[in-house]
């Protein structure tokens, strides 16, 4: 297969043209790693900043973990469900992101959810309404989807592309 064919090639360089090589190999699948690196047949890179509000549902818990009264929020929860607040700042980031990053919201919210109606379709609708940046992602994405536009997504957080992934 490719990858034992590419071992044996590439797997002990003895020199530097063995090193160069791989180097001219591997070039088309590096993007912008190190300046010099960078590939001059890619087009400039365009980035767009645009400002989203949160929703009802983030304000009420970034509130919440802002005031430190997730007992009001998680009556009857378990402790293990609780957002830590060890660490404030980093959980209000979460927050801000979507709610679903801290711990035990997830629940909270579809636990409002008649057991009738958790239908894929409304799980979806909620995954949606309980961010502004998803919001935003929902209106966006079909339109650059119908325009022929590839979309790359970078995240700081390891879990949010987990529900980038669950929209779609």
């Amino acid at each position: 297969d490719a990858q034992r064919a590419f071992a044996e090639r590439f797997g002990d360089p003895k020199d530097a043209a063995e090193v160069a090589a791989l180097h001219a190999t591997l070039k088309p699948f590096l993007l912008r790693r190190v300046q010099e690196d960078v590939e001059r047949s890619l087009p400039p890179k365009e980035e767009t900043v645009v400002e989203v509000a949160l929703t009802a549902v983030q304000r009420q818990f970034y509130r919440a973990i802002y005031e430190r009264s997730t007992d009001t929020l998680f009556r009857g929860a378990r402790a293990s469900s609780v957002p830590s607040l060890m660490n404030v700042m980093m959980e209000l980031r979460k927050c801000c992101n979507h709610p679903y990053l801290n711990r035990g919201v997830e629940e909270f919210i579809l636990a409002e959810i008649a057991a009738g109606q958790r239908t894929r379709a409304n799980l979806h609708k909620q995954l949606v309404a309980s961010s502004g940046k998803m919001v935003l992602l929902d209106k966006l994405l079909p339109k650059r989807r119908a325009g022929g536009h590839t979309v790359l997504l970078f995240s700081q957080m390891v879990r949010s592309p987990a529900l980038v992934e669950a929209y779609r």
